[in-house]
């Protein structure tokens, strides 16, 4: 059979597979408003009939200062969510521990060492529906009144302690002291630029704010990937956060590169490998011939072992600007930033191979925790493998397309071109 006979028999296939991802994605839309309007946890039920008390009640009548909505979902709490835990609460926060899962007994304890309430939850509306449950039970108490930080985070970022969670905390206490309203880890510019819901910080004059008030009141909690994207995320940015006086983002693509320019040697320029190597797998990009401008001049000088120019570096800001951060920047923005968040889906989205991420999760590891703390640097590098490797590929997922379709993962990481 010719490669013309071939590519007319897999192009009814490939339209037909997307038309079954469409439709999946609509019965589960469809699901999940049944869910709300007719399930015993949506629309007939509250923030406190949702939130199930878990470890050590809270001392009573106490309205701390700084206060971290720390969302899970977990059934046990892992070294990473633990570290991130301790982080927080090192940078003066109390945190509530909101689990969509139901804790294992035998974590009960140590949840309850390390945060001020902690609570199971019925699960509806993923995350954003814990944020929902989480900052309206504050308000309801009169905590959120006497608040001078709140914290939303969720445990979808694997944590590196050290010092990269000790750069965290100073950031945070400098954004405390500045006249910024809002700190957030990650923004992107797909969709329409937002700031990813991993972590934030907002001051009073935003989470006390009618448009921030409103939204939450509003927001629908339905248990549907995309509604949490675009009704979510995004939609949180528009209302609320873009309209902000003044905000501060730490892991940016303009950090990244005053931080790899100061990191070189000023007379040979930084390697296009090191750099490289800290990035996605080209192949896919090359195999479907879609390499742009800026790729193209990384490989080229990566393959010579050449340095950057500074003209060059810029096409490093290109990719990540016009993709998402927290994929093409994973390791970047831990080795150059010290960000100590990297996303559990680098595999599952086909971003990186299971082998590099892990690879690379070790070293970003042994540079912040040091050499010494080799212990802790297995027992965090063997939970991401397990994680990883517990999740998959994007093959994984070739005879579960339902599956697929409903975590996102409708194929494997490409480049983008730019203002494609």
């Amino acid at each position: 059979m010719t490669d013309s006979a071939k590519k007319l028999i897999k192009a009814p296939l490939g339209i037909w597979k997307r038309v079954k991802i469409k439709i999946f994605i609509l019965i589960d839309f469809v699901y999940s408003l049944v869910e709300y309007w007719l399930g015993p946890n949506g629309r007939r039920s509250t923030p406190s009939q949702r939130l199930i008390p878990i470890g050590n009640p809270p001392i009573s009548g106490t309205n701390p200062a700084r206060i971290a909505i720390f969302v899970a979902y977990s059934r046990r709490l892992s070294l990473s969510s633990k570290a991130y835990l301790a982080a927080l609460r090192k940078a003066g926060f109390a945190i509530i521990y909101i689990n969509n899962e139901t804790t294992d007994t035998d974590a009960i304890a140590s949840i309850s060492s390390l945060t001020w309430r902690a609570f199971d939850r019925r699960n509806i509306g993923r995350d954003f529906g814990a944020f929902k449950d989480g900052i309206l039970l504050l308000l309801k108490e009169g905590s959120l009144q006497h608040c001078q930080a709140l914290c939303i985070v969720n445990d979808s970022m694997q944590f590196i302690p050290g010092r990269n969670a000790n750069a965290l905390i100073d950031s945070i206490e400098v954004f405390l002291k500045s006249s910024k309203s809002a700190l957030f880890s990650h923004i992107s510019h797909q969709i329409q630029t937002h700031y990813q819901s991993y972590f934030q910080i907002l001051k009073p004059e935003v989470f006390l704010s009618r448009p921030f008030i409103g939204f939450w009141t509003n927001y629908l909690p339905l248990s549907h990937r995309g509604h949490c994207i675009y009704n979510g995320e995004v939609a949180l940015s528009e209302k609320v956060y873009r309209r902000c006086k003044s905000t501060e983002t730490l892991y940016t693509s303009d950090k990244l590169l005053e931080a790899i320019e100061q990191s070189c040697d000023k007379g040979t320029g930084v390697l296009a490998e090191e750099v490289f190597r800290l990035m996605p797998s080209p192949a896919r990009t090359s195999q479907m011939k879609k390499i742009g401008y800026s790729l193209n001049q990384l490989m080229l000088k990566s393959d010579k072992n050449e340095p950057l120019s500074k003209v060059e570096l810029f096409s490093i800001p290109d990719l990540i600007e016009n993709g998402n951060p927290s994929h093409i920047a994973a390791f970047l923005y831990p080795f150059y930033l010290y960000c100590p968040f990297v996303k559990h889906d680098l595999g599952t989205a086909g971003t990186y191979t299971i082998a590099q991420a892990i690879s690379l999760f070790k070293e970003a590891l042994c540079l912040s925790l040091g050499e010494g703390q080799i212990l802790e640097i297995n027992a965090l590098t063997d939970e991401f493998r397990d994680l990883i490797y517990d999740r998959g590929v994007p093959m994984s997922y070739s005879n579960r397309l339902r599956e697929a379709a409903l975590k996102g993962i409708t194929g494997a990481f490409v480049y983008p071109s730019t203002y494609q």
